[in-house]
This record gives structure tokens, sequence and C-alpha cells, in this order.
């Protein structure tokens, strides 16, 4: 009954848009968007690290500071994510931004696969020159690009690419784990904030 509950809240976090048939062939932002999927949607049909998806969508709370900032910001802005249920970041970073979207009048949200969205990843490389997901383009009113989430946040991906290389896949996954789980959601929720405001003030 529980996980009933949140996919209604899920279901309830995006405002309806039309829906149009994904085509890798799509290159133009809003036309992405629309074919996007919204968060409750796409958390239904998880089938990879679904327990994961579902608990952290769960844990999802939007920090008193943070959702301050967002109030503050005004604007219609649209998070386009490229992601995929099995990828290990995604389902520790995807899941709060829903959170974040609900709380906000004038953020709204969509999913999209790897397949459409590849275009997406290869013009965003992680520091280490690798497509990616999660990738998330954060638009303005106009569908405009203002920036991107890649990956993951900025100290765990720097642990990743200096201490974290020393690690074991076993070990690396494990601590990767662990920094989500005390972090919640913040560090990714932070970065698009970021983004927003700096565009917000442009």
């Amino acid at each position: 009954m529980k996980h009933l509950i949140l996919l209604a809240l899920a279901l309830a976090v995006l405002r309806p848009s039309t829906a149009i048939a994904q085509d890798t062939e799509l290159k133009d932002n809003q036309t992405l968007y629309e074919s996007g999927r919204p968060f409750g949607i796409f958390l239904d049909d998880v089938e990879q690290r679904r327990q994961r998806w579902l608990d952290n969508f769960e844990k999802g709370l939007v920090p008193e500071d943070l959702l301050e900032r967002a109030q503050n910001i005004g604007g219609v802005w649209y998070l386009l994510a490229v992601t995929v249920d099995r990828c290990s970041d995604s389902v520790n970073t995807i899941p709060y931004l829903p959170h974040l979207v609900n709380a906000v009048e004038g953020f709204e949200m969509r999913i999209i696969l790897p397949e459409p969205g590849k275009h997406i990843m290869e013009a965003h490389l992680t520091p280490d020159g690798r497509p990616s997901t999660p990738t998330v383009l954060i638009l303005n009113e106009n569908f405009e690009e203002v920036g991107a989430f890649i990956e993951r946040p900025e100290e765990l991906q720097k642990w990743a690419l200096g201490e974290g290389r020393k690690l074991n896949s076993a070990a690396f996954l494990e601590a990767k784990f662990a920094w989500y789980d005390d972090d919640l959601g913040r560090q990714t929720m932070q970065a698009v904030l970021d983004i927003i405001e700096t565009a917000s003030a442009r």
C-alpha cells in the first residue's frame, strides 16, 4: 500500500503534456522533453535495482534551505533526465529530483532513455571523457539548455576519479552507495539549483 501511495505521488509530480513516441532521430529539446515519461510512470516500469529505486524515492525530502532557494527563483524550468534503471548513479540521484520538482511551482521533469538521449550524453561528457547516465539537462521556459547535471555530484565524482580508482569494483560500489545513503540526494538537488539560479540571474 505504501508503494502505491508513493507511486500516486510520483505520478502527481508532473503536469500532463502531450505524449510523443520516442525517436532516436529527434534532436529538438522540446520534442525530446515531450516524448519523455513522468517519473511515476518510469518508476512503475523499473525492473533492475527496483527496491533501491523505491526506497530512495520513499526517503526523498527537500532540505528546508534548498526548498527556500528553489521557491525564490521563479520562472519555468524543465529537467530532462537521460537515465536507465540499471544505472547505479541514476538510482541514487534521480529519485530525489521529483520531490524538488513537486515542491516548486514552475519546475517540471521528464525521463528519456539513453537511446533517444545519446546525443545529449555525448555532448555532456564526464570529466574523464565518458557519456553517462544520468545526464540531466536543465531547460528554460523556451526549452533552451542552460546547463546539465552529469552522472554524480561533484564531491563524489572527484572521489570516484581519484581515491575511488584504487578500489576493486565491489569495494567501489559499496563506498559509493554509502556516500549516497548519507547524502540523501542533497548534493544532486543543490547542483541542479545552482544551475537554475545562475541561469535565472542572467
